[in-house]
């Protein structure tokens, strides 16, 4: 069957959304993209918290205390005589501020190993944004596809139910001209009863394959919506199998994510090896302390005191708290080679399936190409057989369904073929870039 331009008008004054323009509204809106756009945000704020391993604390401590006593009779005894006397009120007063400034000046280069982890963490979670966004790219292709297969079969039964019309109409004529039975009229009005269920059990198909096209867009389900085919940049996003290679190429965004973590997990074992060296840190602070206000806010070089200190600590003895710490990230490190290795194995799986898929629904299309044309063919004969008299309406019937079938059977395959297309694309990591220009990604 010819290819056919299907648009779906719900908003008549809408501007007809293409593939492209589907995917890059999801890739914008779609909330998973934007949760994982926040992963990145917050990786980059913990890459700020590593700069407390080089930069130095700086803390400021101001006091200023008034202690007020009233006036108190106290009484002493001793060798047998008792005294009393008044001690009058009185008011002693503290001011103070120091500045401290800390330093780490070694604690076994944690602090830098610190710095590249965090890094890696961030382009990490990069890489997590790129596969979001390939997962919802080709979740909304499937979708985009579903509904015009949707659309389009609704037309084959649409054209099926105008098909049992004619022929009702046909089959009352032939009763008046006394050629036909009245069973051939019941016969024809329950089979445009049976077309006209099935036609409207696909418009509920539709109606739910509109749903998830919005829905994959980050849509309200509800939301009107007008796409239209772009046949051209379909054909340029199918493959040409001869020359593929069945390979995963290495910059695949899910073995880079797999490396990096593997890195991650290289950088905790050396940061775990550097609780075993002796931290050392550095101290300096300058105070002030006097009962008169002033005195401590001015005079600066006088009545101070400075201190320079410097800490040494050797860990000794942390209950196997380091060995539990090294052991654990050397571990992950080893699961990681074997995820890696899984991975690899379950990518190429994916891409050779799709190869394959794609390969047999290619020789499928081209059997339906010519199953339609046989089909229709045979419908043609019967009801020229029928109007001479040589036919029946059974053989009539059983001719349309064989159309029908085969029309929806190719439109089956048309939008399979598609969606595998899109499939090989996703296993292959260049899904997004196939079907969006680069000037729009």
């Amino acid at each position: 069957m010819q290819s056919l331009i299907f648009t779906l008008v719900v908003l008549a004054n809408q501007t007809p959304l293409t593939l492209e323009s589907c995917v890059r509204e999801a890739l914008a809106r779609h909330p998973d993209v934007v949760i994982s756009g926040t992963d990145v945000r917050r990786a980059e704020a913990q890459k700020l918290s590593t700069r407390t391993g080089y930069l130095p604390s700086v803390d400021l401590h101001l006091q200023d205390g008034y202690l007020l006593s009233g006036k108190q009779d106290y009484i002493y005894s001793g060798g047998g005589d008792t005294y009393s006397y008044e001690r009058a009120a009185s008011q002693n007063d503290t001011h103070s501020f120091s500045l401290r400034l800390s330093q780490n000046i070694f604690d076994g280069l944690k602090m830098f190993k610190q710095v590249d982890r965090a890094e890696r963490e961030i382009a990490r979670a990069k890489l997590g944004v790129a596969a979001t966004r390939n997962d919802i790219a080709l979740l909304v292709i499937q979708s985009f596809y579903q509904l015009f297969k949707a659309q389009h079969q609704l037309g084959v039964l649409e054209e099926s139910l105008e098909l049992s019309l004619g022929q009702l109409d046909l089959a009352r004529e032939r009763l008046k001209l006394g050629a036909a039975s009245k069973v051939d009229v019941a016969k024809a009005r329950v089979s445009a009863g049976e077309d006209r269920i099935a036609m409207e059990q696909q418009k509920q198909t539709l109606a739910a394959a509109r749903v998830a096209l919005n829905q994959a867009m980050g849509r309200d389900p509800r939301a009107p919506l007008e796409i239209v085919e772009d046949n051209e940049r379909d054909a340029a996003a199918v493959p040409d199998l001869q020359a593929e290679a069945p390979a995963v190429p290495e910059n695949h965004f899910s073995l880079q994510e797999i490396e990096l973590s593997k890195e991650v997990a290289g950088l905790d074992v050396d940061i775990a090896e550097g609780d075993w060296w002796p931290r050392v840190t550095g101290t300096i602070s300058y105070s002030r302390q006097d009962p008169e206000f002033y005195k401590v806010y001015s005079r600066f070089d006088e009545l101070y005191t400075m201190t320079f200190l410097v800490n040494v600590s050797f860990p000794i003895f942390d209950a196997f708290l380091r060995s539990s710490k090294i052991e654990e990230a050397k571990t992950q490190v080893a699961r990681l080679r074997e995820q890696e290795r899984k991975t690899r194995i379950d990518l190429q799986g994916r891409l050779s399936n799709a190869l394959d898929d794609l390969a047999h629904l290619k020789s499928i299309a081209k059997i339906e190409a010519r199953n339609v044309e046989d089909a229709e063919q045979q419908l043609l004969l019967a009801r020229e057989r029928y109007q001479v008299g040589e036919g029946t309406a059974l053989e009539i019937r059983d001719a349309q369904l064989s159309v029908t079938r085969a029309r929806l059977a190719e439109v089956q395959t048309q939008y399979d073929l598609k969606i595998a297309a899109a499939r090989l694309h996703y296993a292959r990591g260049d899904l997004i870039e196939s079907y969006v220009r680069k000037e729009n990604q």
